[in-house]
């Protein structure tokens, strides 16, 4: 089973799920936001931002980068950008996060950043032909109450981009099934759900995540394995795991890759997905995840190309539209193996 060079890497066609829209902003362009909006920055250059001793830390800095962001137009700046760094590293279809409650608490309408958003995709659509749609993060230290008001407000704005309700920030001390109601009523409410889940606390907020909220989707799972009753679960329901490799070694989860539990998961049967979370708070675009997940894991090209059809597998497109990218990116990948060198391989369709 060969290895695939960076350009082959690069060229795979691939899908993400795992990734914020406002840790895509890069130091420049945070820097220039930072001036226009009349936000203090705590360091001379603004890359020095982007190194963090814990979760905790990481999320101070995230709260930095949101409260550069003002304006429409900010909001499509960083959009745009996210797209086009995606689109370079061979994205053809994401779903990504978003965080209005950090632009809520300083007054910055929803209606506002929604608009800079659209802005931002249908500019990156035109621009490079990527698809892509909404989630929307609540903000689980927060509470309950607070979600279902932001699920309320969301209900009234374009239900074609905005498609599913996810759960960010922080897990110690938080009572994970009070968001029962909220995140049924989203469910009720066509959206489809996902929750940040086990990146700082046990295995058991994936249960109470999965048996309990009923959440479609896991993110990042840090510790799945630590039951293997839920693990064997997740694995027969296949309820996706989207893995963040590079963000749990940056947040000091991990001390290397090769340590992540993404390998072993994926021996269990459990349909994992590779995404950057924060792509340029981390210095990375999925490129560089694929292409850091083959040397820390051993894989191959054939392992590549599994996760990118697990990802589509794990998406929340409809079946068809899954069965068609799913038919597209298997010709890519047979084309790139010609145009590679690489030996041609039998997908079984």
């Amino acid at each position: 089973m060969g290895t695939a060079s960076p350009e082959h890497i690069r060229s795979i066609p691939k899908v993400e799920l795992h990734v914020h829209v406002e840790g895509a902003a890069t130091p420049s362009t945070l820097a220039s936001l930072a001036k226009k909006n009349d936000v203090h920055l705590p360091v001379q250059d603004p890359a020095d931002l982007y190194v963090y001793e814990g979760l905790e830390d990481f999320i101070s800095v995230y709260d930095i980068i949101c409260r550069c962001l003002v304006a429409a137009e900010d909001f499509e700046r960083v959009a745009y950008e996210s797209l086009e760094l995606a689109h370079k590293a061979g994205v053809r279809y994401r779903e990504m996060f978003f965080s209005p409650t950090f632009a809520l608490r300083r007054g910055v309408s929803f209606a506002t950043l929604w608009s800079g958003l659209l802005a931002g995709l249908d500019a990156a659509q035109k621009d490079f032909g990527i698809q892509c749609r909404f989630i929307m993060d609540v903000d689980k230290p927060s509470g309950p109450g607070p979600a279902r008001e932001l699920i309320e407000l969301a209900l009234k704005y374009d239900r074609d981009y905005l498609i599913g309700i996810g759960g960010d920030a922080g897990e110690a001390g938080i009572d994970l099934s009070a968001f029962v109601d909220p995140f049924d009523f989203a469910r009720k409410n066509g959206f489809k759900t996902t929750m940040h889940l086990s990146e700082e606390g046990p295995v058991s907020d994936i249960e109470v995540g999965v048996r309990q909220i009923g959440i479609d989707r896991v993110d990042h799972g840090f510790n799945l394995l630590d039951d293997m009753d839920l693990t064997q679960e997740v694995a027969e329901r296949q309820i996706p795991v989207t893995v963040c490799p590079t963000s749990n070694v940056e947040i000091g989860l991990l001390e290397e890759m090769s340590a992540h539990p993404a390998p072993t998961m994926r021996r269990h049967g459990v349909l994992v997905s590779i995404n950057s979370d924060n792509a340029e708070m981390f210095r990375i675009d999925l490129a560089d995840e694929f292409a850091r997940v083959q040397d820390a894991f051993g894989y191959g090209l054939d392992d590549l190309e599994d996760l990118s059809l697990a990802a589509v597998e794990s998406s929340w497109l409809d079946e068809t539209s899954k069965n068609e990218m799913n038919d597209q990116f298997i010709a890519q990948f047979l084309e790139l193996r010609s145009n590679m060198g690489q030996p041609a391989r039998d997908f079984g369709v």
